[in-house]
């Protein structure tokens, strides 16, 4: 801070005038110069230095004079302080004050008075060499005034630098223990005391010291650790602060600080007192900017902040690989090598870990990153593990949790690259997997213990561990992980599954000690219900177990202990398996028969079924009733299924409802009776929990009674559904009088399959082996319409209404009925259930209501039996109710059926109030509906005949687009399912985990995908499409129109269904499900157009086939599409145009449906996928395309044509020749680009070409539209004379009246339009067209040119001058006139582009360098140049391209040519030394040249160039050498072997060659020590300056490049090049290893060293012996070139 401005004058002592207007105080007319007066006052110093210490701790201050600054500009040594410390001795309060003045002056000097460093190294220097002993004495003094005042000025020593801070370390003994009993000198008053100040002291070396000081200070044993091991918990906020921070910043994060040494400083016992930080109870003297801190105590606010300051040091340090103390042991601790035993003693010196979530999260941390302390750390620390009812227990297992919480999910020891033993990969991945403390013993006596929280700390922490080994499971059962793994295979990870099963197996509890403690709980409640007196003997046992309700406490622990069993069967399934035990117990404990009241809540409920869905279905016994399936339910318990139908009914939660019923299907489904009829189970529980509230437990008890006589006895009415499957398949055959070949499947195969029913029962592993022919879908269909379950349903409905409960009977015939119908809708071929029911409606119930709904479903159903199969029954005459009327508000299944039983599907109000329904159908209904859809659409086409024409062909229509509609609007309801599971998964969940949300949006996947399946799969639209085009008519009893009739209105529906569900299935991924339509598209298609005639052509009628593939081709195989494609092009013309465009061809054509079909084919968005295939198909594509081109003459057509040409260019021969023509004549863009594509490519096109050019009337045409032809005339022009003799001569030479008319037209337009305007493509077909010129043409060109090319925004028009050029080649005199034209013009062009454009701009970059190779070329060829143009491009260039590469080598050689003896007029230029003048004068000069060393990459060319054009402008102008330019030399020097520095070397040398001497210069400094040194000259002038030293000098020289160069010594390297050896003065070694600017420059050292053992020297042995060890001169003396051994200094050592 310089001396602030007075408003008056001063005086020369100092003082302010007595004219000052302005008041100052004392202490502001205090100054340097009054200072030093009063100094050698008779008074004594006492008083001016107690008023200098006083002004200096204000300063820097504004309107203040600095006395400091002022002091030192008068007295530079600070003589006159010194001088009170030479005499004799002073008084202490004297020596004080000057420790303090000096202190203020240090520290002033090291931070806002740097350009006064060097009085500080003065200062530090004296100090230090001078008065060592008086510091001494003053830090061990008894007072603690002197002492603090000493290490104060030791700290201000310190931060003058490095250097300070490397001399104070190697002056002053650190490893003292007087030294260190400083830090124990507190002031209790909480002031600046001597702790502080070696705090202070001890950290300023790691601020100011270099990485070596940092070093050489940590090595010291207590000079930094006892500041931590001195009572560090009593310090203030900020002292803790600057200590942390320090060590973070410049040990810690110091790159150049290796591990080794922060391993050896940081030892387990000073972590252990930093550690302590963490109980901090010092004072408060920062107040946290944390809004939280405003409802807490300043004491505990701060207590807060240093523990957070602590935390993150220590995460810092011992977790960070990269800077921390931590090493990766990779094999996880298994190999016994104590790696990190620093961090483990700290591990286990954290006592409070489990009590302190800070230093709990600090033990995850560590632990986390170093896994191989885990089992380490288990052995040794103190924390027991031993279950007891404690807190000390809970905490402790707490902390166990969260370190292998915080553990990779999946063991590191699997991503080694290195082959491990599966036994002790074993080991690895334990020990990341389960913790040492962990065994059966530990959980048993855990669960035994009578404690809930002990219990759910004991199975959370098993949890835990299970939940970690599944991860390890299924990555390692992942076998596409492996498939591409070097080190282990997909059977490898097999076994080492079943070793790590067996492992966790020997660790966990047994799983009866897990059930258990489940029972004890059911055991507990019976106790307290009987105690209570609640148990009735009146009621059954299930109904008088009233269940008990848990707490909280209990609902968690039995939740965890659920989700352990589930993992028990994931992770460890031998277990389970080994474990007999019947698991349905657990859920009675769950479900209750009184239902919602009585149930457990919710969260329990789900994790029961995830239990029961997740475990074998042998460990349940889900349908055994104590008394017998046949027995009374009555004072006997109920079955387990019984309450699963009970749960599924009265849960209110969708998610539990929907686990409930997949629960209750999986196990019937794993009975093997419903094993390819389960899908018929959700119809059944769907309408239970339709049934009203009241009629609910009837038909519970009724479906539980059939199906456990059905699961014990499932045989009889398995042949009972297989004998109607079989009567019905008779009897189709007898009606239809044909094969049952064509009709149904062959009998003998339902044979087989019947006989092989009780394999089914038993299981269906090998059915299709068995029987022989492959099980499909369809055929599962059609052999098991429905499941066995029917007719036991029906035996049992009519033993109930036999008997006498009426009541009862009526509830199950209305279920039973609704199911069945249900049942019904979702048959494909409904014959063999209907005459099933017809054999069981034989009788005739007693209650009327039962018989109505009997009558009126026995009508319904009939509909589908044969009238010749129809039998009379009871029910036809009791039944006289008319028929059913739905009401209002019935839903979408009921509206169809009524409307299609009474015969009213036609009516339009009908199809209005059904089309109306259709949005108010859930998703989940949506697959039911659309099989009843498809039952009634196969009725209808059937019955067709029936029907007739007027009514059949609108009910197709309308239940074709119902189904449209069907698929419309599931696809929509499943996008808003998605958008909702979207939303719900952001949000938390309520009471479910994320997998039952999961899956249930796996099944509304799933739905519209089945949806669409069990449509588009169905044999009647698969046969039906496109039937009658493909002459493939199913069988059929239809007259020949009305086959007609029906196939064409059922095909246009379908296409109708398809369009809107090709998108769907694109989307889902299931566009195989089309396979089969667009084969019939396709075989359609194609067998018309192979039975097409000339006269077909004319029939204007549109083609279904063809409607179709216009809709669905975007959706069709790309093999369909390119053979139908191709069938398409090889059609004649006619066929593709209508009538009216053959018969007139002067009209406009039209395209028939065919043209239009292949036109939108060709045009369509997928033509990439089109023209994918190999390279002959598109070849016969190209031929056939360019062929009805001219006859299609369709825009679109033009396009397709172009992307073909420019995917596949090589195919322009193979384009008819004809093509071209019509492209040149059609003249639109994509035609003429055509035409460019085959000019390029094609000879014959190139022929084809020229011959059209000679056509009449061609010339005047290209003439007229000639900016539409330029791009084909500049194509020809440059493919020309591309396979020329293969052309006539005289057909090229016809060509040149053409081009030369188009010449003057051309050139006349380049000489009218504006500059900016001009295309390129203009100027290049220009250029061209040149040779075609005549010479008074030209000459014309010329005499215009040379204006145009000046001005900046014609710089594209030189392409027009270089052909001109060309042009004159053969005329040298005219030739050299033009070139000198050009010259004159290419430097105004540069002389205005530099003044008048920036040069960041990258195409302005790219023109002018351009332009300036252009004048380079230029100048060669004309070797002279106008004295004022060069004065001009001189001038502008170092102005403004001072810094641009390209410029400066172009001067260069400029330079080199122009200013040659050989040139004639050098002499009129501009002198050598007005340019070198304009070079070294520059603002950018210096800094180009005196960039550092990690700026110099992108200078370094421009840097070299500049020093070639100095050496140059120096040989050939000696006079312009000054001694003044060494210091910009050297500071530019690196005295490496660099091309730069070699430059720099070679240009010393010719300043030497002109009587200017390194020597004379006396300073040998190079680098930013020489820029130093020449700017402190500068500044202080020569008389205060020393000169260097020999010791300053040779400490420039760094050790390590001067160890690499003596390895790589260059020996072939010469002292002093000579002009005659022919040798490039530049050395480059080809075959160094190493790159040449990391070697020192011998030429340069050897000189160095030779000047520096000069005799009148005083020589620094050491120094010179350790910048020049005794291996670098004997390589010296081995060097190849004489010269250089023969100045080898020899000096003795």
């Amino acid at each position: 801070m310089g001396v602030p401005k007075r408003k008056a004058s001063e005086s020369p002592g100092g003082a302010a005038s007595p004219a000052g207007t302005s008041k100052r105080t004392r202490a502001e007319e205090f100054t340097g110069v009054r200072f030093k007066t009063q100094l050698k006052d008779a008074q004594g110093p006492g008083p001016a230095l107690e008023a200098f210490v006083s002004a200096a701790k204000q300063l820097p201050q504004e309107d203040m004079c600095d006395v400091v600054e002022g002091y030192i500009k008068i007295s530079m040594e600070c003589a006159e302080i010194f001088q009170l410390l030479s005499g004799e001795k002073r008084p202490e309060s004297e020596v004080l004050l000057i420790f303090q003045a000096f202190e203020a002056i240090l520290l002033r000097t090291a931070s806002d008075l740097t350009h006064f460093h060097v009085v500080g190294t003065n200062i530090v220097k004296k100090l230090l060499n001078n008065h060592m002993k008086l510091l001494c004495e003053s830090l061990y003094a008894s007072g603690y005034r002197m002492a603090r005042a000493c290490l104060d000025l030791m700290t201000a020593v310190v931060t003058q630098g490095p250097e300070a801070a490397r001399d104070v370390c190697s002056c002053f003994d650190l490893n003292k223990k007087a030294l260190y009993a400083l830090v124990t000198k507190r002031d209790s008053k909480g002031v600046h005391d001597v702790r502080l100040a070696y705090i202070q002291f001890a950290l300023s070396f790691l601020i100011a010291g270099d990485d070596n000081t940092i070093g050489q200070v940590l090595e010291i044993k207590e000079f930094i650790p006892c500041i931590f091991s001195s009572g560090i918990k009593e310090d203030k906020i900020s002292t803790i602060n600057i200590l942390l921070s320090t060590l973070k910043t410049k040990v810690i994060h110091n790159k150049n600080i290796t591990k080794t040494q922060k391993v050896r400083f940081f030892t387990g016992q000073l972590l252990n007192h930093i550690a302590a930080l963490y109980n901090w109870n010092g004072v408060s003297d920062i107040v946290p900017e944390n809004p939280e801190s405003t409802e807490m105590s300043a004491e505990e606010a701060g207590k807060a902040m240093v523990r957070d300051l602590v935390h993150n040091f220590l995460i810092d340090l011992c977790c960070s690989r990269k800077h921390g103390i931590s090493f990766y042991d990779a094999s996880l601790g298994t190999s016994g090598r104590g790696g990190n035993l620093t961090l483990l003693h700290f591990l286990l010196s954290l006592k409070t870990a489990a009590g302190d979530e800070l230093v709990a999260s600090l033990v995850v941390s560590i632990l986390k990153v170093c896994p191989d302390l885990l089992t380490k750390y288990f052995r040794e620390v103190t924390f027991s593990f031993l279950p007891r009812v404690k807190s000390t227990w809970l905490n402790n297992v707490k902390l166990l949790n969260k370190i292998y919480e915080a553990q990779p999910e999946i063991s590191p020891a699997f991503w080694t690259r290195e082959f491990i033993p599966l036994p002790r990969l074993l080991a690895m991945v334990m020990v990341t997997t389960v913790p040492l403390v962990c065994n059966k013993i530990m959980f048993t006596q855990a669960l035994n213990l009578d404690s809930i929280p002990v219990k759910q700390s004991a199975l959370s922490l098993i949890s835990i561990i299970l939940k970690r080994a599944l991860k390890t499971v299924d990555h390692c059962l992942d076998k596409e992980i492996w498939q591409d793994s070097d080190v282990y295979t997909a059977e490898m990870m097999e076994e080492f599954v079943q070793l790590f099963r067996e492992a966790l197996s020997k660790i966990l509890p047994d799983l009866n000690t897990v059930i258990w403690v489940w029972q004890s709980f059911k055991k507990q409640e019976i106790k307290e219900n009987h105690e209570k007196g609640k148990k009735s003997s009146s009621k059954t046992p299930a109904a008088s177990k009233a269940v008990h309700r848990d707490d909280a406490e209990t609902i968690l622990l039995k939740s965890v202990l659920l989700q352990v069993i589930c993992l028990y069967q994931q992770v460890v399934p031998h277990v389970v398996t080994q474990y007999n035990f019947d698991f349905s117990k657990l859920l009675k404990g769950i479900i209750s028969e009184q239902g919602p009241a009585e149930e457990a809540p919710p969260i329990l409920q789900h994790h029961m079924l995830k239990v029961a869905l997740e475990l074998p279905a042998n460990k349940f016994l889900w349908l055994k009733a104590q008394e017998g399936p046949e027995a009374e339910i009555v004072g006997g318990e109920r079955s387990v299924f019984y309450l699963l139908m009970k749960m599924f009914v009265n849960s209110s939660h969708l998610q539990l409802k929907l686990s409930t019923q997949r629960l209750i299907m999986k196990i019937l489904r794993d009975t093997g009776v419903f094993e390819h009829t389960w899908r018929e189970l959700e119809l059944w529980l769907e309408r239970l929990d339709s049934t009203a509230e009241k009629h609910k437990e009837t038909v519970i008890q009724f479906l539980e009674r059939i199906l456990l006589t059905l699961v014990v006895n499932p045989y009889s009415y398995t042949d009972k559904a297989s004998e109607f499957v079989q009567e019905a398949s008779t009897l189709q055959g007898a009606v239809g009088k044909q094969d049952a070949d064509d009709v149904s499947i062959p009998i003998s195969h339902i044979d087989d399959v019947l006989d092989m029913v009780d394999v089914l029962v038993e299981g269906s592993e090998g059915l299709d082996e068995d029987i022989g022919f492959l099980l499909n879908e369809d055929m599962i269909l059609l052999t098991f319409p429905f499941s066995a379950l029917v007719p036991a349903a029906l035996e049992a409905r009519n033993k109930l209404l036999l008997g006498t409960e009426c009541e009862a009977g009526e509830s199950i015939v209305a279920y039973m009925t609704a199911v069945l119908t249900d049942i019904l809708h979702t048959q494909r071929d409904p014959l063999a259930l209907c005459l099933l029911l017809q054999s069981y409606d034989k009788f005739e119930p007693a209650s009327l209501l039962c018989c109505q709904q009997l009558a009126q479903f026995h009508r319904y159903y009939s509909l589908w039996i044969p009238e010749q199969a129809q039998e009379a029954l009871p029910l036809q005459v009791s039944g006289t109710s008319g028929p059913y009327t739905p009401p209002s508000s019935a839903c979408f299944s009921t509206l169809l059926q009524t409307a299609y039983e009474s015969q009213t599907l036609g009516d339009k109000n009908v199809q209005a109030k059904l089309l109306a329904a259709v949005p108010c159908l859930p998703l989940q209904h949506m697959l039911r509906s659309a099989k009843q859809v498809l039952l009634y659409l196969k009725s209808t086409v059937e019955n067709f005949s029936q029907l007739g024409k007027s009514v059949g062909p609108t009910l197709l229509q309308f239940l074709l687009g119902l189904l449209k509609h069907l698929v419309i609007h599931s696809e929509q309801l499943d996008t808003q399912n998605q958008q909702k599971l979207e939303a719900a998964r952001a949000e938390s969940d309520l009471f479910l985990d994320m997998e039952s949300v999961a899956s249930l949006e796996l099944a509304t996947d799933k739905t519209v995908e089945e949806l669409l399946v069990a449509i588009l799969k169905h044999p009647t639209l698969e046969t039906w499409f496109l039937a009658l085009e493909q002459k493939a008519l199913p069988p059929h009893t239809l007259s020949p129109v009305l086959v007609k009739l029906l196939a064409a209105q059922f095909s246009a529906g379908v296409l109708q269904l398809l369009v809107a569900s090709s998108p769907i299935l694109h989307k889902l991924g299931q566009l195989g499900l089309l396979a089969k339509y667009s084969e019939a598209i396709t075989q359609s298609v194609l067998r018309e157009l192979r039975t097409r005639t000339v006269n077909s052509a004319m029939t204007p009628k549109t083609l279904p086939q063809l409607e179709a593939l216009r809709e669905l081709h975007p959706y069709m195989e790309g093999v369909q599409i390119r053979e139908v494609t191709l069938a398409l092009l090889g059609l004649p013309e006619a066929h593709l145009l209508t009538q009216q465009g053959t018969q007139c061809p002067g009209k406009e054509r039209q395209l028939s449906s065919l043209g239009k079909t292949l036109v939108q084919l060709l045009t369509s968005s997928h033509q990439n996928r089109l023209q994918s295939s190999e390279l002959l198909w598109c070849a016969e594509y190209v031929r056939g395309l360019g062929a009805l081109l001219p006859t299609l003459a369709e825009q679109e057509l033009d396009t397709v044509f172009l992307q073909t040409l420019q995917k596949d260019p090589v195919l322009a021969p193979v384009v008819p020749a004809d093509l071209l023509e019509y492209c040149l004549v059609r003249r639109t863009k994509a035609a003429l680009d055509i035409a460019s594509l085959l000019l390029q490519y094609s000879s014959t096109h190139l022929l084809k070409f020229e011959l059209w050019c000679g056509q009449p009337g061609v010339g005047p045409s290209l003439q007229e539209h000639l900016d539409d032809f330029f791009p084909l005339i500049h194509v020809y022009l440059q493919h020309r004379m591309q396979g020329s003799f293969m052309r006539p001569t005289e057909v090229s030479s016809a060509v040149t009246p053409v081009l030369r008319a188009l010449w003057r037209q051309v050139r006349d337009r380049f000489f009218h339009i504006a500059g900016p305007s001009k295309h390129a493509l203009h100027l290049e077909a220009l250029a061209q067209l040149i040779p075609f010129a005549r010479t008074k043409d030209l000459r014309v060109l010329m005499d215009h040119l040379p204006n145009l090319l000046r001005t900046l925004s014609n710089h594209k028009s030189w392409i027009v001058a270089d052909s001109v050029s060309a042009a004159l080649a053969e005329s040298a005199e005219e030739l050299a006139s033009w070139r000198k034209t050009l010259l004159r013009s290419c430097i105004q062009w540069l002389a205005v582009s530099f003044s008048g454009r920036e040069p960041e701009n990258e195409n302005t970059q790219e023109q002018e360098k351009t332009m300036l190779l252009r004048l380079s070329e230029l100048l060669h060829a004309v070797k002279e140049v106008d004295p004022g143009d060069w004065q001009q491009f001189v001038k502008t260039g170092l102005k403004f391209r001072y810094q641009d590469l390209t410029f400066l080598r172009t001067l260069l050689d400029a330079t080199k040519l122009l200013y040659s003896p050989e040139s004639s007029g050098h002499t009129k230029l501009v002198q050598l030394s007005v340019m070198h003048m304009m070079l070294t004068q520059h603002s950018l000069f210096l800094p180009t040249m005196l960039t550092s060393k990690e700026e110099e990459t992108p200078d370094s060319p421009v840097k070299e160039t500049l020093l070639d054009l100095m050496s140059t402008v120096v040989r050939m102008c000696p006079s312009v050498c000054e001694s003044s330019h060494f210091a910009v030399l050297l500071g530019t020097y690196s005295a490496t072997l660099s091309i730069l520095d070699q430059k720099i070397l070679l240009l010393l040398r010719a300043y030497e060659q002109h009587s200017l001497s390194l020597i004379s210069f006396r300073v040998l400094l190079w680098g930013p020590a020489a820029v130093e040194h020449h700017k402190t000259c500068r500044s202080l002038g020569k008389s205060l300056w020393q000169q260097p030293s020999v010791g300053d000098i040779l400490r420039l020289l760094d050790p390590d490049r001067m160890m690499q160069t003596i390895l790589h010594f260059p020996q072939y390297r010469r002292l002093l090049h000579t002009e005659d050896t022919g040798e490039p003065q530049v050395f480059k070694d080809k075959t160094a290893r190493v790159d040449l600017s990391g070697l020192y420059d011998p030429c340069f050292l050897l000189h160095l060293f030779g000047e520096l053992t000069r005799p009148d020297l005083v020589l620094d042995r050491i120094g010179l012996q350790s910048a020049a060890p005794d291996s670098y001169l004997p390589r010296q003396l081995a060097q190849r070139d004489v010269s250089a051994t023969a100045r080898c200094p020899v000096y003795q050592p």
